[in-house]
């Protein structure tokens, strides 16, 4: 799943590149969305949190984040 999940993430769409704000947010949008589904399989958060910062080193959100 974590191959996945960084295909997903890291995937830009073709054409004109959208503006920086538009691709945070569809980002930040597929990580929570990452996030319910790791939950939802019934993953603990530190789970979580350790595959997403496999997955996208700097950029993933905190632990707290995860968490709550």
């Amino acid at each position: 799943m974590c191959r996945i999940a960084s295909i997903f993430l890291l995937q830009r769409p073709k054409g004109s590149m959208p503006s920086e704000a538009r691709d945070f947010n569809m980002e930040t949008r597929a990580v929570i969305k990452f996030i319910i589904i790791f939950f939802l399989q019934g993953k603990a958060p530190k789970e979580i949190h350790a595959i997403l910062t496999k997955t996208l080193r700097e950029h993933a959100p905190s632990y707290a984040t995860v968490k709550n």
